[in-house]
């Protein structure tokens, strides 16, 4: 029971160290470091270093998939671009594997001490260290674990059970195989399932050979992983992930043909060369994982195209993925205040035109509301990355002028999220009131009056022929007691209504009423210069 209990406890003991470890270093990449990780994507030998930077930061492939994804998602980078940083993330994990495999006990002694202090004295509430330190204790956790799980299983090499249960192992590899599969999909990680299986090999109780397929099935189980978090993925970023899967089935099959091939055709290839390399069985293991991680890394490379173009065959790129990047901004911009402003302006002016479609004019077919929905949160992104690179326009700009601009685009910017939220709420609103003889006359003129303040709206600030901004402030000033009215009228003459349909009419005109107040605050925030290509264009029309 004794045995059992410290082997329960450092298995808890593990498992909480590489959440630390995860979970702080993670929080150590912040946003100048995916900053940093999209400005690398653009050499592919830059990527592939950064990805193994990431992967040791990180400790986890799957997490700098993700982050790769986002990066994706956003438009800051391509997937071509993204595949090798994804590819060689893999490699960096091998260096906690390669740790664990030392024997390092004194130091993790030391390492504990000193996290201690550090926690006693309160250097872990500082901002600057919290994360260090959290990480650090999570590598004395993860190395304190293993340690009582040494203990532990040692005489577990004495069992009869467990010496017959090996034997058997040892003449399966489809039981390690899937073994090491189904621990990965549980830990979603191969690393952390073959540190636990380095312990056991430095132990006696697994051999090498047992111990290289179960951290081959663990790679693939690893893989799979990274396809079932990617569940609620669609287009490119959908595509990352199955590289990723790619990735880590070409390393595992490429290393599992050596070893059938060394194994069984007698030809020394990678355990012979490991065993020259290193002493003891955990190092090697250890040596061999990292070798995994190369083939991946190193086989994908030259396979790289094809691979994308199966996975874009696996996930067509959603119709509203474009819709989702910027058009306009790009990081060498932010540079010049100048040029990145003016970027900023054609893109808000670019959402402007997409709104008007979304509710439909007199004849005209309202869009599916699941294409509507589509757009918006497309339009929703790309209002959340004018906002980050208005942010970063904002740090770097020198004097009033430009500092005075740049916050009008920042106000312009919240106007076009809250725009992009109301307009959906009013839509939804307004199919509610919708019954089977038709929509109610009310609906009608709001969904009319909605079009025509968008599309003046679109003229007046965005890419269409200018629309006096003064003439559409006058258009949205306050219309709150015309509004409070129509609900009056509404709750005294809607008897021929159910209730879903007056209820949904209510709401449409307080929504309504929203609209009319984000489009007349945008319209405040619009220079007048426009007034004037308004005036001077005048005589010619009337003379036509």
């Amino acid at each position: 029971m004794e045995s059992f209990a410290s082997l329960f406890a450092g298995l808890g003991l593990f498992f909480i160290g590489i959440r630390y470890i995860g979970s702080h270093l993670k929080r150590m990449t912040g946003r100048r470091f995916r900053r940093a990780v999209a400005a690398a994507t653009r050499r592919s030998g830059t990527s592939a270093i950064v990805g193994v930077v990431a992967g040791a930061l990180t400790q986890s492939s799957n997490a700098v998939t993700f982050i790769a994804v986002g990066l994706v998602t956003a438009g800051l980078t391509e997937v071509r671009r993204a595949a090798p940083l994804v590819a060689w993330s893999n490699v960096g994990t091998a260096g906690l594997v390669l740790l664990a495999a030392m024997d390092i006990r004194l130091l993790v002694l030391f390492l504990l001490g000193l996290v201690g202090f550090a926690y006693y004295f309160d250097v872990e509430r500082s901002a600057r260290w919290r994360h260090v330190v959290g990480a650090l204790l999570g590598i004395g956790l993860l190395f304190l674990g293993l340690q009582y799980i040494k203990a532990a299983a040692g005489p577990l090499r004495e069992l009869e059970w467990m010496s017959a249960f090996l034997t058997f192992a040892g003449t399966a590899d489809w039981l390690g195989l899937v073994i090491g599969l189904l621990g990965a999909l549980i830990l979603q990680s191969s690393a952390t399932l073959t540190i636990m299986a380095v312990t056991l090999t430095g132990l006696g109780l697994l051999s090498l050979e047992q111990t290289l397929v179960l951290v081959l099935g663990s790679g693939v189980g690893s893989g799979l992983s990274v396809a079932v978090m990617a569940g609620g993925l669609s287009g490119s970023a959908r595509q990352l992930a199955y590289f990723q899967v790619a990735v880590k089935l070409l390393g595992s099959l490429g290393v599992l043909l050596l070893f059938w091939l060394e194994r069984d055709g007698g030809v020394p290839l990678l355990l012979a060369a490991v065993q020259a390399l290193a002493e003891g069985t955990a190092l090697q293991m250890a040596l061999l994982f990292l070798v995994i991680q190369l083939a991946g890394a190193l086989l994908s490379h030259p396979l790289q195209r094809p691979l994308l173009r199966l996975c874009a065959s696996l996930a067509p790129p959603a119709p509203a993925e474009a819709l989702a990047r910027p058009r306009f901004l790009y990081d060498q911009a932010l540079e010049d205040s100048a040029i990145a402003l003016e970027l900023v302006e054609r893109e808000q002016q670019a959402l402007l035109t997409r709104l008007p479609a979304l509710i439909p004019a007199d004849g005209q077919v309202a869009p599916p509301p699941a294409e509507r929905q589509a757009v918006l949160e497309a339009s929703q992104e790309v209002v959340a990355e004018v906002e980050r690179f208005l942010s970063e326009v904002v740090q770097r700009s020198e004097g009033d002028e430009a500092l005075e601009r740049a916050m009008n685009f920042k106000s312009r910017n919240a106007l076009l999220q809250a725009l992009c939220e109301t307009l959906d709420e009013l839509m939804t609103a307004l199919d509610t009131s919708n019954g089977s003889a038709g929509p109610p006359p009310l609906s009608v003129n709001l969904t009319e009056a909605a079009h025509a303040l968008l599309d003046s709206l679109m003229e007046a600030g965005g890419e269409g022929e200018a629309v006096d901004p003064q003439l559409l402030r006058a258009l949205t000033a306050d219309r709150s007691a015309l509004m409070e009215r129509l609900r009056r009228d509404l709750l005294r003459n809607g008897a021929d209504l159910d209730a879903d349909q007056r209820n949904g009419l209510l709401a449409a005109t307080a929504l309504f009423e929203r609209l009319v107040w984000l489009i007349h605050r945008y319209a405040v925030l619009l220079p007048d210069s426009l007034a004037e290509g308004i005036s001077q264009k005048a005589p010619e029309r009337a003379s036509t």
